[in-house]
């Protein structure tokens, strides 16, 4: 049984493979998973991952349980978090879990009896998320995922889109990466091998091939407030690319969504590509 818990259960082999074949399908509608059932049980708001994951299923020729608001569940009767995994394994194929709580997938995974997907634990990793943003920089540079150099801005603290790009890069050959935030939302943990800190954009936009924002996390505490110029983003090099897990609220100006380096609409449509083949590879 195949549990995707951390972006350590992703191999080397088992992304290329992957991606090979999302860039083959290109989302494109089968019946593979047909008679397959996929819950989605979040315990956090969601918007792209929870409808990309039904989307994919869907698409698939699968079906979705959306569990998307566990207060109207028996969560609020007070049922535990392992018994509703217990429940929903004996009615699924596979179980995509979204929670607050560090460490809520590997609880998971110790008591369904079926495939444990992370779509997000509390401050700590985003498994999927990371297959999507690797995919969109293999793509963008020609199968290239060494010798970048990464700009993250924002949250870096709590946010674990963040966390799991950098645990992913970090395995690549000369990859620098370019820590930008507040001191107190600096990135705490899992620092790579070769950074730079500063809380000033301005000192690495013009050394960037990526540029990866992220929203400052409020509902994790998080207190700051920013926003890049369109002056700044277009000061980046002509080859480089912009990304952004999204939700977007105001790090970004809207002007520069058609600039050809903005690629988080991208990475949405990128979704869909990539989950179709991770619901496949931990279904079968």
């Amino acid at each position: 049984m195949l549990h995707i818990l951390s972006v350590n259960d992703l191999t080397d082999d088992f992304l290329y493979s992957l991606w090979s074949d999302a860039s083959s399908r290109k989302g494109k509608s089968n019946n593979s998973l047909k008679g397959k059932v996929l819950t989605n049980l979040f315990y956090e708001p969601s918007t792209r991952t929870s409808s990309s994951f039904y989307s994919a299923m869907s698409s698939c020729g699968g079906s979705v349980i959306p569990i998307n608001n566990v207060q109207f569940s028996s969560v609020a009767k007070g049922e535990s978090f392992e018994d509703t995994v217990k429940t929903m394994s004996e009615m699924s194929d596979a179980i995509v879990v979204r929670h607050s709580d560090n460490g809520a997938a590997n609880i998971a995974a110790q008591v369904s009896s079926v495939p444990i997907i992370n779509a997000g634990d509390g401050n700590s990793e985003h498994p999927t998320q990371t297959i999507i943003d690797g995919f969109t920089i293999y793509n963008f540079f020609n199968k290239k995922l060494s010798g970048l150099r990464v700009t993250l801005v924002g949250d870096l603290k709590n946010g674990r889109t963040v966390k799991s790009l950098v645990k992913l890069l970090n395995r690549f050959d000369d990859n620098h990466f370019n820590l930008v935030s507040p001191d107190n939302l600096k990135l705490s943990s899992d620092l790579p091998k070769k950074y730079y800190e500063t809380s000033d954009i301005n000192e690495v936009l013009k050394e960037t091939d990526i540029l990866y924002v992220t929203r400052v996390q409020k509902e994790r505490g998080s207190v700051h407030s920013y926003s890049l110029t369109i002056n700044q983003l277009m000061s980046l090099p002509k080859n480089s690319i912009v990304m952004h897990p999204f939700p977007r609220v105001n790090e970004i100006p809207v002007e520069f969504d058609k600039d050809v380096r903005a690629k988080y609409f991208d990475q949405i449509r990128y979704s869909v590509w990539c989950r179709q083949i991770l619901l496949e590879r931990v279904m079968k």
